[in-house]
C-alpha cells in the first residue's frame, strides 16, 4: 500500500468517526487533520489535499456553499471496510482473506461484501439469477468488482419482467452506463413463469453455484450464503434452470 493511500486511510479512520452521522464545518475538519500531523511537513500530506482526495473518491460531499461536509453512503461503507480490516488484524486474522462464513449479518454491509467476495474466491461470475434485480443490485456488483471480484465481461443477469416503467428506465440506464464506462457487455433478460421463483444464485465459471438468501439490492440482512459444488444435484438444477430461462428470455 502506497504512502499516499495510507495517509488517506489513516486520516479517515482517525477523524471520520468523530462526525459520522452528522455534518462538520470544513475549517473544523481542517484543524482536526492538522492536529493529527497532516500539515504537509515531514513527508505527510497536507489537510487540504487529503480532503480533496476524499471528495474525488466520493467519500464526502460538500454543502452548496462549501462551508460544511458530510460522509456519503460510499464513505460510510469505506469506513466500515477499514474498521473490519483493523478488527481482523487485532484479532490475529489475515486481512486478505475471510473465513467462508455461511451467513450474512444485518448491520454489517461492508463485511457482507467481503463474505460474498470470499465465497466467490478466484472464480469468475458468469450469470446471476435474482427475481429482484434493481439498480441497487448493479451497484452492489460494482462494489464487488472494485474489490477485485471477477465478473465476466459478458455477464448475464436473469429476472422476471419489470412492471414499473420508471424502474425499468433506471435499470436500463445504469446498465448502459456500466457497459460504457467499464467496456463490458452485461445483459439483462427477463422471463415469464406461472409462479415467481425466489431462489437467488450466482453461476460461476467452474460450474459451482453461490446461493444467497437475499437479493443483491440489499445485503444488510441476516441471510444464508453458500457455495455449492458443480457436481451436486442443486448446482446442476440451478444451471439448467438458468440456461433454459435465458434461452427463452427477453432482453430488457
Amino acid at each position: 500500500m502506497t504512502s499516499v493511500v495510507l495517509d488517506l486511510r489513516n486520516a479517515a479512520t482517525s477523524v471520520w468517526p468523530m462526525f459520522k452521522g452528522r455534518t462538520i464545518r470544513y475549517l473544523e475538519l481542517d484543524e482536526m487533520l492538522r492536529m493529527q500531523g497532516y500539515d504537509g511537513f515531514v513527508a505527510s500530506r497536507d489537510a487540504f489535499s487529503i480532503i480533496e482526495a476524499w471528495k474525488d473518491s466520493r467519500w464526502i460531499v460538500f454543502s452548496p456553499d462549501g462551508s460544511e461536509l458530510r460522509l456519503t453512503p460510499k464513505g460510510h461503507e469505506q469506513l466500515a471496510f477499514w474498521e473490519e480490516e483493523d478488527r481482523l488484524w487485532k484479532n490475529g486474522g489475515n486481512t486478505s482473506e475471510m473465513p467462508l462464513a455461511k451467513r450474512l449479518v444485518a448491520g454489517e454491509p461492508a463485511s457482507n461484501l467481503r463474505r460474498i467476495q470470499s465465497v466467490i474466491g478466484g472464480s469468475t461470475v458468469n450469470g446471476i439469477h435474482d427475481p429482484y434485480t434493481t439498480p441497487g443490485s448493479l451497484e452492489t456488483l460494482l462494489k464487488l468488482a472494485d474489490m477485485k471480484t471477477k465478473f465476466s465481461l459478458m455477464l448475464r443477469l436473469l429476472r422476471p419482467p419489470v412492471t414499473k416503467p420508471t424502474e425499468r428506465a433506471a435499470l436500463v440506464g445504469l446498465l448502459k452506463d456500466i457497459n460504457s464506462e467499464r467496456k463490458t457487455t452485461w445483459v439483462i433478460r427477463t422471463y415469464v413463469r406461472p409462479t415467481k421463483p425466489h431462489r437467488r444464485f450466482l453461476v460461476l465459471d467452474d460450474g459451482s453455484i453461490v446461493t444467497c438468501g437475499m437479493s443483491l439490492n440489499q445485503i444488510d440482512k441476516d441471510e444464508a450464503l453458500e457455495r455449492i459444488v458443480a457436481g451436486s444435484e442443486y448446482a446442476i438444477h440451478d444451471r439448467a434452470f438458468f440456461e433454459d430461462e435465458w434461452k427463452g428470455g427477453t432482453p430488457l
